[in-house]
């Protein structure tokens, strides 16, 4: 079954603060808020504070989804070259790159039932992929947060946030599904905005044009589903195919080799609620009858997944893009976004949730700093 880290069961955090201890609560453990939580531990490590990470899901990872002894990936797969942040990541957690196979012919479906042969080049224009798959990159910092920072920072599972409160004191509530509370001095919101605006009460509210932007910004992902098929060989490439294929007649649209020394497979992005018969069925049409038996299917559909999206629209328009009016704190500084939705680069991609992750850790940092020397 697909993992990407083993489970990290902790204890609640406690919420007492009777020495100088500055308490960040971060929720969502997928890359950025991973990515922001690595970053802090650094730039606050002569300064006492305690981080906890509260994840809703029952792993880590987000939509970073990795079946890592095959190297394959269910969520986000690609590293492109210009994504120089989190190829910097990668180097700094020695994990290796995979080369994006895409030699010989590719195929399009054609309006009249068949499958046309086109050479299409650089197909993925330098992309590769994680040796792991992209979860490797947040067992990673876990490992490293848990084994380096083990009395600085703590890890909850399984503990969806339902309200945040700004107190009178300039503390801050973070109240669970379970009916405990977490008591923080900061807080990191890296779950996707749509989410954030339609599960998580804010009090006080923050600001109309805010709020208005979080409600349209595009989740990513969130109306995609996506399969992937093992085969004993890899008889595309035997037949000069470079594994690529497009249709639009087909609730399976899109077909990439994923091929490594662990296995040999195709991925593909399919419209939200598609099954895995039909997935192998639409294969089968486009490649013929070499497709017809996969010895494992593996599926995630994104649209499904309760805390990626609250609906199957949130993942329709495009790329997100929001405003500086997103990217800045709240709550006089108390309060931050850090979804890969609302970075000022490569927002949706894992380019744009480390950059993010980096970018609120450092002005928090910063303010905190200039707090403490106020004070």
């Amino acid at each position: 079954m697909a993992n990407n880290c083993n489970q990290h069961n902790v204890e609640k955090t406690d919420t007492s603060n009777d020495i100088d201890i500055t308490r960040i609560v971060i929720v969502g453990a997928g890359l950025s808020g991973l990515t922001c939580a690595r970053n802090l531990t650094r730039l606050l490590k002569k300064r006492p504070h305690q981080i906890t990470i509260v994840e809703a899901r029952d792993r880590i990872g987000g939509r970073t989804f990795s079946i890592p002894e095959l190297n394959l990936d269910l969520g986000a797969s690609w590293i492109f070259p210009d994504h120089t942040a989190v190829r910097a990541l990668a180097n700094e957690l020695g994990i290796n790159k995979l080369e994006q196979y895409e030699a010989g012919m590719s195929l399009v479906d054609t309006m009249n039932g068949t499958s046309r042969p086109t050479s299409m080049g650089n197909i993925h224009g330098g992309a590769k992929r994680l040796k792991g798959g992209t979860g490797s990159l947040c067992a990673s910092i876990l490992n490293e947060l848990t084994n380096r920072n083990e009395a600085t920072v703590n890890i909850q599972l399984n503990s969806p946030v339902t309200s945040i409160n700004y107190n009178d004191d300039k503390s801050i509530t973070v109240k669970l599904h379970d009916h405990h509370s977490i008591m923080a001095d900061y807080v990191v919101l890296a779950l996707p905005p749509k989410l954030l605006i339609s599960t998580v009460q804010l009090t006080p509210m923050l600001p109309s044009s805010l709020i208005e932007q979080l409600k349209k910004c595009v989740t990513w992902m969130a109306s995609t589903c996506k399969a992937v098929l093992v085969y004993e060989r890899a008889w595309w490439r035997e037949k000069k195919l470079s594994g690529f294929a497009v249709s639009r007649q087909l609730k399976a649209q899109e077909w990439h080799d994923a091929s490594s020394t662990t296995c040999n497979a195709l991925f593909v992005f399919c419209l939200a609620n598609t099954t895995k018969q039909q997935v192998i069925d639409a294969t089968v049409k486009i490649f013929g009858s070499d497709a017809e038996n996969p010895t494992a299917v593996y599926i995630t559909d994104w649209s499904n997944e309760a805390f990626t999206s609250s609906s199957i629209n949130d993942g329709r328009g495009g790329h997100p893009h929001v405003t500086d009016v997103c990217r800045q704190a709240y709550w006089n500084g108390r309060l931050w976004l850090s979804s890969s939705e609302v970075s000022d680069t490569d927002s949706g991609f894992l380019e744009g949730a480390v950059t993010r992750g980096i970018q609120v850790a450092d002005q928090l940092a910063e303010l905190m700093f200039k707090e403490k020397t106020k004070s």
